[in-house]
This record gives structure tokens, sequence and C-alpha cells, in this order.
């Protein structure tokens, strides 16, 4: 999985090579920058959430063609339709976090409860509960970034 995730990912000489050590502390940081997604949300703060996500980062919500880069994202989760969706609850639980290098996934699973206010005014309260993949690459700057995440909803 390791090499698959560095080719699949880095594509460049950008990242460690295969094999360089993941840290306790590494993992640590990973796992943070999952609990920061995962507040951001729960403050229904968009700017929180997307300082976990990179700017060229790629979404792939299941039954949706993948969202690239920042932008799509932002038109994906807060659209100038005039739907508002507010987050009550989101639960995360990380099962798995590897890496090598300057790159790591994350496997987890969740459960979202929110309510939808349609561009008509109808609310609804909806809950979702989903398996997640999240890839995470550290910058220059040292912070670990959201680089790549796939859900998809279970029953």
């Amino acid at each position: 999985m390791r090499a698959l995730l560095v080719a699949g990912v880095c594509g460049s000489s950008a990242c460690a090579p295969a094999g360089a050590e993941f840290t306790a502390r590494d993992e640590a940081d990973v796992r943070a920058l999952e609990e920061s997604y995962r507040t951001g949300w729960l403050a229904n703060d968009s700017a929180a959430v997307m300082s976990t996500i990179a700017e060229d980062a790629v979404l792939m919500p299941a039954g949706v063609e993948p969202l690239v880069g920042g932008s799509a994202i932002r038109a994906y989760w807060w659209p100038s339709d005039g739907s508002v969706t507010t987050i009550k609850s989101y639960e995360l639980n990380v099962e798995e976090v590897e890496g090598t290098g300057d790159l790591a996934y994350l496997r987890g699973r969740g459960a979202l409860e929110f309510t939808y206010q349609d561009p008509a005014g109808v609310v609804s309260d909806l809950v979702s509960r989903a398996v997640h993949l999240s890839v995470a690459k550290r910058g220059q700057d040292g912070r670990w970034l959201i680089v790549r995440r796939a859900w998809s909803a279970i029953r």
C-alpha cells in the first residue's frame, strides 16, 4: 500500500522516498488533522474546514464525479444556490493510520447529523453514516493537509 500511495499521490521527488520513516509524531499529527477537520464541521466554519484541505485536493464522494481543487470543493459543500447545511453532530472514528515519509493515509468511519435547508426554504433533518479514506501530505512548512478524500455511505 505504501508504494502505491507514493506513486499515486506524490509523483515527484518532492516526497520522501518509499520506506522513509513515519513516526509516532507523524501519526499523531495526521490524527490531529482529522480532528481539526471534524471540529471545523462541528463549528459550521467553512474556513476552518478548508484549512485542513490542500488547495489542489481531490474529493471523491460516492456517486459524484471527483471534485478537483479548492474552488470545486467549496462550491460542492457551500453552494451559492441559497441552500444551507448545518451540522448538529459529527462523530469520526479513526481505524487505521499509516504512512511513509511525507504521505499518510487515514481510514475510518463516521456518523453525521445535520439539517439541510433547500433553496425553497424546506428544512430536512438528516443522518449519514459513512466510511472514508483520506490521504494527507506534509507540506514544506511541516503541516499535514488532506490531499485526497473519498467516502461512501453505509447502512
